[in-house]
């Protein structure tokens, strides 16, 4: 479980505060509020590239600061919103970075790595991209490789910064069923930030707001809760 404890996020100064939330696994949790009120700070603060302003944040009740990268590398997986390509690198090539960390002694990548990659390929409908270079992705099939190279990390938690924000409807709704799957089926907990919401609340996900008056994290149950936010 990842748990935050009366902790402030943010970089020098605070954007919002929590008083206590448990992002548990086997649950997609989504992150909603305004453009700059926080999203992407917190989802950078439970990767563990900055560190809270103030306050507590575990994993597996002990201090996020407390693990090594490498260590973080196999339980936390980050995808964010503005994805890069990498010119004459694959997507065969981009999916086996997500297996990097789990090279074999001799530095070379296992047979499981592999099986892994042809997972991903199917589950998400890349398969006929494997031997396209990056850079010559359009912005969806770009953001959806990402995506499945974080499967292909295989952690427990995947973070997400706006998955669907390059993607057509049809391709919206596929990622999202495909999250809440991979969170039942895998136990693995994913927290993603949207703007999507109509679509979001179609599915049974965990949703928190970021309360712009209040500045805090707050749970929310409907459509309805967060709709004055945004008018």
């Amino acid at each position: 479980m990842i748990a935050l404890k009366n902790t402030d996020i943010g970089f020098d100064t605070a954007l919002f505060s929590i008083e206590e939330i448990n992002f548990s696994k086997g649950n997609v949790h989504v992150l909603l509020g305004k453009n700059g009120v926080g999203k992407s700070a917190l989802l950078s603060t439970i990767s563990g590239l900055i560190a809270p302003a103030r306050g507590k944040l575990t994993l597996e009740g002990k201090l996020l600061s407390g693990y090594s990268f490498k260590y973080l590398a196999k339980k936390i997986a980050y995808v964010r919103s503005n994805v890069q390509e990498v010119p004459f690198l694959t997507v065969d090539a981009f999916l086996l970075l997500g297996r990097y960390h789990y090279k074999t002694f001799l530095g070379g990548h296992s047979g499981e790595d592999y099986d892994l990659i042809k997972q991903a390929k199917d589950l998400f409908g890349i398969s006929h991209l494997a031997e396209k270079f990056t850079n010559e992705l359009s912005s969806g099939e770009l953001h959806l490789c990402a995506i499945a190279k974080a499967y292909v990390q295989q952690t427990d938690y995947i973070l997400l910064d706006e998955p669907t924000s390059h993607l057509d409807y049809a391709n919206k709704r596929k990622v999202y069923e495909l999250l809440g799957k991979m969170a039942k089926e895998h136990n693995k907990g994913i927290i993603i930030s949207t703007h999507d919401l109509d679509l979001a609340f179609k599915f049974s996900f965990n949703f928190y707001l970021i309360d712009t008056q209040s500045k805090t994290l707050k749970s929310v149950k409907t459509f309805k809760e967060v709709e004055k936010e945004f008018i």
